[in-house]
């Protein structure tokens, strides 16, 4: 009986340690690049919104500066690392260790494959701002759809038979659609081309943009 309760005492903090710990050689991994680790070591938990989705498997310098944080996700949360996403480091209350965590900011952009590299971000007006300029980005890009699609429809308009007539006029507003979009995607990119600098200004780790490097 005694030896069995040693066994147990032994085994289990060890299976725990394996668990957590023991990565397969064949599990993929990302890329993390931050500022600096913030503490951060091998076995620390990635998150998504209080839940665990993977852990961190390597911390190594980066040559340009900075930190590379390898990390491995679950299985069932590969497809959560997305193209518009980044990560933060931070302490939940009462933890005794920090978590990397995962903010995605669209849900529709692609899955990031295994050996991208993701810029993260070091504190909340970084990632609010990040989170401004890719939904201006955003809101540029469907809003030219949109207008494409009108000018499309417009211009299938003036060549059918039974409106001809309105072919001088709906072309008219074809062209008017044509200058409006170039007009205001030419001073919407000015403006956030100011707003882009200012933010490298502000994080200067931010002008190594998201890489996909596939291994």
């Amino acid at each position: 009986m005694r030896k069995i309760i040693i066994v147990g005492a032994i085994g289990l903090p060890l299976l725990f340690f394996l668990r957590v710990y023991a990565i397969p050689s064949a599990s993929p991994t990302w890329t993390v690049r931050l500022h600096a680790a913030h503490g951060l070591r091998v076995g620390d938990a990635v998150e998504e919104a209080s839940r665990r989705i993977g852990q961190v498997v390597g911390i190594t310098p980066y040559t340009g500066g900075g930190t590379d944080v390898a990390i491995t996700l679950d299985p069932g949360s590969r497809d959560r690392l997305r193209e518009r996403a980044t990560f933060r480091v931070t302490t939940p209350r009462g933890a005794a260790r920090s978590v990397l965590n995962l903010i995605v900011f669209d849900e529709r952009s692609p899955a990031l494959p295994p050996g991208s590299v993701v810029v993260g971000v070091e504190s909340d007006m970084e990632l609010e701002l990040k989170r401004q300029l890719l939904a201006a980005e955003g809101a540029v890009r469907v809003f030219g759809q949109q207008l494409d699609a009108l000018r499309q429809t417009l211009d299938q308009t003036a060549r059918s038979e039974e409106k001809r007539r309105l072919e001088e006029s709906v072309g008219g507003l074809a062209e008017s659609l044509r200058r409006t979009r170039d007009a205001v995607e030419r001073a919407v990119t000015e403006e956030m081309a100011r707003w882009k600098k200012l933010y490298e200004q502000l994080f200067p780790h931010e002008r190594d943009k998201l890489v996909r490097t596939v291994s």
